[in-house]
């Protein structure tokens, strides 16, 4: 595996028509820790949206074009990051890597996380 914490992929995430079951590329942030050896073959990630939200939560982080960092995202537009939307999946499902978010950026996102999942700052 060549992915890392802080790491922007893109995965396939279903969701339902009224057609069936399909699947859409989505961009994701890698934010499990790969440096020691787990049990599993599954990453931890957290779901990054392009849907412009006027009230971004304590749980999520905007992050605009323009901005430190964004560029270096791989993001093609404003995007949220949702820390409340937090995945486990194969790690065969990442599709490829889009870009890395800065150590700066990362620790916002730290601090998202440990709201959304209810631990001590």
């Amino acid at each position: 595996m060549n992915y890392n914490r802080g790491d922007v992929v893109i995965l396939p995430f279903p969701f339902v028509t009224q057609r069936g079951v399909q699947q859409k590329a989505r961009p994701a942030l890698f934010i499990s820790d790969h440096s020691f050896r787990r049990r599993f073959y599954d990453v931890i990630l957290v779901a990054i949206n392009s849907q412009r939200i006027n009230n971004v939560r304590k749980t999520e982080l905007l992050i605009e074009e323009g901005a430190i960092g964004f560029k270096e995202s791989g993001l093609a537009k404003s995007s949220v990051v949702r820390c409340e939307y937090v995945m486990t999946v194969p790690a065969n499902l990442i599709a490829r890597k889009l870009g890395k978010f800065p150590t700066k950026l990362l620790s916002k996102i730290d601090h998202a996380l440990r709201l959304s999942l209810g631990l001590k700052n």
